[in-house]
């Protein structure tokens, strides 16, 4: 589609972008709430510049809490060691091979989930991963965009704007950045995009570039780039759903909202409380260390001497009557505000997850350890960790093996074996474990009367992520290897009686 098209389908992307800001409305102040209250430099105040002081809060917990839950999820969702996904062939391409062909095409896909695990190493995409994590839990919104051999670019909702169908669905996709003239096209530069020369120093000026990504249709993207309201044609690319680099993710989806909300704003009233508690105590402590003497009026005792005096001096002087000490008697104040941060920083504890057991980061950490930590993450945030699963986890999985081969799409379909599906899948297993626990304490026999050893052992392949058919032996298999084992033993004693038959005429001669 050439720009002249696009500009006519869909307008000015700087007066959309301004219209879709506009719409946000109060949600730029609960933002900023969040951010102040937990980590500041997430989600700064319109105007903040990079010589600009951050406000910090007066206490950690909030800072604390969100990095704790954070690094979490991100171990959660991209596991340190092992696969969190499967590469599947699609069931009428398997039909049309062979068993050979079967295990080549197995060995294929095995390595594919390895070059990518690799390239989630290379590309270190674990970094932005876990501001993008962060972003989710302050402001309930993140984008990340793929770049192409590289990694992620993090976007806070402040610099993009998106808009949703009536299900959620993304439609557009509006990011404002700034860019240096100098690597615009020559076509480009004109009067009012050129370098500024100020004295000595050249000073480079910058302008607003825009990223519009729309929906053409179901499953077609079109995507390209704007500046100062000409559109840039060499950006123009178009993707379909699996190979869209852009993904949008929030923590919340609330119905007929484009933005999500984040888990620091269910609880903003909790973190204003202890904010303001904690001035409070800060405050108050700093009166009540603070030391004044007075001297009383017409005394004998010289100010002078009392500011030179050092330790152990002598003053002249009845100290004891001319000079007071100013004391503030409130530390008994102090007992509810205290008792109060207690129970504050306990409910905070509990929703952050930080009185939990984490995942050890490190080469030893185990897969009991992630489905653990991930049955936690949601049991306590109420389906939000399937949710960001499902939206991050498919989409970066397509993205990937995109790059590494992009033939692969059309034959397989990546499946996350963690999430919901490896939590239900877990409780299976302890289930059918405790069943049969149960039913080995009524005895063998009971156990050989009432229990299928067949199904059960079908049922641990499932719930381990395993397909049966190629772990589990059939009924007909089992018969079958029964029947050559009787055939061979049968053989066998046919030729023991042969071998004893030959030798007794032998002896008998002897």
């Amino acid at each position: 589609m050439k720009p002249a098209e696009l500009k006519k389908k869909y307008g000015d992307a700087s007066a959309k972008f301004t219209r879709l800001d506009r719409a946000k409305g109060s949600k730029y102040t609960t933002w900023e709430q969040c951010s102040l209250l937990t980590l500041p430099y997430l989600f700064p105040r319109m105007g903040w510049t990079e010589q600009s002081i951050l406000v910090t809060p007066y206490n950690s917990i909030g800072p604390a809490a969100v990095n704790n839950l954070a690094s979490k999820l991100l171990l959660a969702l991209l596991p340190p060691t092992g696969n969190f996904f499967r590469l599947i062939p699609y069931s009428e391409d398997i039909a049309k091979l062979n068993a050979d062909q079967q295990t080549e095409l197995d060995k294929e896909l095995s390595k594919l989930e390895q070059d990518i695990n690799m390239l989630i190493s290379i590309q270190a995409l674990r970094v932005p991963l876990f501001e993008a994590v962060k972003l989710l839990i302050v402001t309930g919104n993140a984008l990340l965009y793929k770049v192409k051999g590289g990694s992620f670019k993090v976007y806070n909702p402040r610099f993009f704007c998106i808009d949703r169908d009536y299900v959620g669905n993304p439609m557009n996709i509006l990011i404002k950045e700034k860019i240096d003239v100098r690597l615009l096209p020559e076509d480009f530069k004109d009067d009012n995009l050129d370098v500024t020369d100020n004295g000595d120093d050249e000073e480079v000026t910058e302008r607003d570039i825009y990223t519009c990504v729309y929906r053409e249709s179901k499953d077609k993207w079109i995507a390209y780039q704007e500046v100062n309201n000409k559109i840039l044609e060499s950006t123009i690319v178009e993707y379909d759903n699996e190979t869209l680099p852009y993904i949008p993710l929030r923590w919340t989806n609330v119905h007929n909202e484009d933005y999500g909300r984040g888990l620091v704003e269910q609880y903003l009233g909790d973190l204003r409380s202890l904010e303001g508690l904690s001035q409070m105590i800060v405050e108050g402590g700093s009166i009540l260390a603070k030391t004044i003497f007075g001297l009383r009026p017409a005394s004998t005792t010289q100010l002078q001497d009392l500011s030179d005096a050092k330790n152990g001096d002598f003053i002249v002087g009845d100290l004891e009557k001319d000079v007071t000490t100013l004391r503030v008697d409130k530390g008994a104040d102090f007992n509810v505000p205290f008792q109060l941060i207690q129970n504050i920083e306990q409910r905070l504890g509990k929703a952050f997850l930080m009185f939990t057991s984490a995942i050890r980061d490190s080469e030893r950490t185990t897969s009991a350890e992630v489905r653990a930590t991930s049955a936690e993450l949601e049991s306590t945030l109420g389906g939000v960790y399937s949710v960001i699963a499902q939206d991050l986890q498919l989409p970066l999985l397509r993205i990937l093996l995109d790059e590494v081969e992009p033939k692969a799409l059309k034959f397989t379909e990546p499946s996350v074996v963690t999430g919901a599906a490896a939590i239900s899948r877990e409780r299976d297993l302890q289930n059918l474990n405790y069943m049969l626990q149960t039913l080995a304490q009524l005895g063998p026999e009971v156990l050989q009367q009432y229990f299928k050893i067949d199904g059960y052992i079908t049922e641990v392949a499932t719930a381990l992520g395993l397909d049966p058919d190629k772990v589990v032996k059939s009924a007909e298999q089992r018969q079958a290897e029964a029947q050559q084992m009787a055939q061979a033993q049968q053989q066998q004693a046919m030729q023991q009686q042969m071998a004893q038959g030959q030798g007794q005429p032998a002896q008998g001669g002897m």
